[in-house]
């Protein structure tokens, strides 16, 4: 605005009056007033660029940290890409908002003041002529508020759909691919395409009426300060150099304008995508720590499952269980799939708690201790392996990261894992897709008995280690499970009676009830459903539960155990 005053008096009182020397100093005073307002403007950019970066850090670090805390039930009821999209699209939406838009904001809105108040100062007539089309705007703008608000919801739900649907494509691309389902996953990936096809146009279609609009306006706006001002002129109420000023003054306020316009659709599909990230932080964690949680002292292994009942959903899936295993005793849970053991093991590692009851350790109430302080002594070796990208060392180091690389060479050492290591030049440091591409199952498997043998737990859960592996492979690992059972209190979850047998106390476990308990020996002896599993089993997983035990007979029994699993989920360092 100061310049645009330096510009009328140069033209009022230098041109027009011959006046070199005014002439001379406007002009330098005018390249001052914008020398320094280039300086202030590239400031303020730079500052309000940290700053919305700063922010946009700050919320996708909280987004990811709240969606760890967050229970296994939520990850079971979401899909993985829906939630991808929250971490990724929906954030970038409010960068672009926070890194670019907020100085487009501050600057353009403190320049539209600046140029209204200027009109006014100049000539206040002119500036009543220019605000005429301000009632118009306003309409405009809610209209369009209302409208793009819900159509830019639906362009964040067919990004969520969409990149859910790849993320399920690539995940099961080799199912897609044996069962000859490329073009039924391509017809579905067309319609999520085209769907988010049809929301982005629609909000297209929203802007090409807002923004032309609103250039319309302008153009009415200066057209109207022209006639007013020009017949001014004529009378001789107006000098030419508030006009030619005015006028300067006037594509300053359309000008911003038109930019806040722009950003307005930016900010309202960042709106929509901080309303579904929202919906991710607003749900509350589950599994938490409770206000008076003391730190879990070290865990002898005493575990009491004490009347337990939890269900998923309206359904009870276990009823009443009461379980009790002694320090250094394996537990062994069988059954029929459904029957209720995974969820007892998963009630264990406290991934949920129970609805009536409580679980125990050493007396404890598992929610009376501090959730990090108790898993950092739990090992979980789950059923399908999962390993991280990245060197065999560094997945084995996964659940102790300060390791050392010497103890990192024991353990697989110990657990056979530098069998693995040989068949790469690189041994040990041999890079691992991301899930263990490129490694068989028992190899997947016995890695990660090796990080969780690494992590020392005093309470292991492990289910179905030894499920979908061939004879020679499984013995490596039931010899890997011996040493890594040694010591400590464990719950098996498997179906292979050899895998059972080696257990302390078995269970038999029937839609969420216990139905039969004691050991392999004694439950074989009496009828009932153990013997009936046998039955089940002896000419498919056991091959003949007389040959399964006498190749177990040809292998050295440590006294309990064996189990189940896959991937080691243990404990989490502080």
């Amino acid at each position: 605005m100061a310049a645009l005053l330096i510009v009328k008096d140069a033209i009022d009182h230098g041109m027009r009056a011959h006046d070199k020397t005014r002439l001379g100093v406007d002009v330098l005073v005018y390249l001052a007033i914008n020398g320094l307002a280039w300086i202030m403007q590239t400031s303020l950019v730079r500052g309000l660029a940290g700053v919305g970066q700063d922010v946009v850090l700050g919320l996708r670090q909280d987004l990811f940290d709240h969606l760890t805390t967050l229970s296994l039930r939520y990850f079971s009821q979401q899909k993985a890409g829906w939630i991808i999209s929250r971490l990724t699209s929906d954030v970038d939406a409010l960068s672009d908002v926070l890194s670019q838009g907020l100085t487009t904001l501050v600057v353009n809105t403190l320049t539209l003041l600046a140029a209204i108040v200027g009109l006014f100062v100049l000539d206040w007539r002119l500036g009543l002529v220019a605000l005429v089309i301000l009632p118009p705007t306003l309409v405009l703008t809610r209209w369009f508020q209302v409208k793009s608000h819900a159509a830019f919801l639906r362009v964040r739900e067919t990004i969520s759909a969409l990149t859910a649907q790849i993320a399920e494509s690539v995940s099961g691309m080799a199912v897609i691919q044996a069962f000859n389902r490329e073009r039924a996953f391509l017809s579905e990936f067309d319609k999520a395409n085209d769907a988010n096809r049809v929301t982005n146009t629609y909000a297209q279609y929203l802007n090409s009426i807002f923004f032309p609009a609103v250039e319309l306006l302008g153009v009415v706006a200066m057209v109207a300060v022209l006639w007013v001002g020009g017949r001014m002129l004529g009378h001789g109420s107006l000098t030419i150099g508030t006009l030619v000023s005015s006028v300067f003054l006037l594509n300053l306020v359309f000008q911003p304008l038109q930019e806040l316009s722009d950003l307005y659709g930016q900010v309202q599909s960042a709106g929509a995508a901080m309303e579904k990230i929202t919906t991710v932080l607003d749900t509350e964690a589950e599994i938490h720590d409770e206000p008076s949680a003391i730190r879990a002292p070290r865990i002898e292994g005493d575990l009491v499952l004490d009347r337990v009942t939890f269900s998923y959903g309206r359904d009870p899936v276990l009823h009443a269980i009461d379980v009790h295993v002694r320090a250094g005793q394996c537990l062994a849970l069988v059954g029929e799939s459904g029957g209720g053991k995974s969820t007892t093991a998963k009630l264990v590692g406290r991934f949920y708690d129970p609805d009536e009851g409580a679980i125990r350790v050493d007396g404890h109430d598992l929610r009376s201790l501090e959730l990090r302080t108790y898993r950092r002594q739990l090992g979980v070796v789950l059923q399908d392996p999962f390993l991280f990208a990245g060197t065999i060392a560094d997945n084995i180091r996964f659940a102790h990261p300060d390791a050392t690389d010497a103890q990192v060479e024991d353990v697989a050492h110990a657990v056979g894992v530098d069998r693995i290591a040989r068949r790469f030049d690189t041994g040990l440091q041999h890079e691992v897709r991301e899930g263990g591409a490129g490694l068989s199952a028992g190899e997947r498997q016995l890695i990660s008995i090796a990080r969780a043998l690494l992590a020392d737990p005093r309470i292991l859960i492990l289910d179905e280690a030894t499920s979908n592996i061939d004879r020679p492979t499984e013995i490596l690992i039931e010899q890997a499970l011996d040493r890594l059972l040694r010591g400590r209190t464990s719950i098996i979850i498997a179906h292979r009676l050899a895998t059972v047998r080696r257990a302390d106390e078995i269970l038999v476990m029937e839609h969420g009830r216990i139905t039969q308990q004691g050991t392999f020996d004694d439950l074989l002896a009496v009828e009932g459903p153990f013997r009936r599993l046998a039955a089940q089993l002896k000419d498919t997983a056991l091959k003949g539960v007389g040959a399964q035990l006498q190749a177990d007979d040809e292998m050295p029994v440590t006294g309990s155990r064996e189990s189940s699993s896959a991937s080691v989920a243990s404990s989490e360092p502080e």
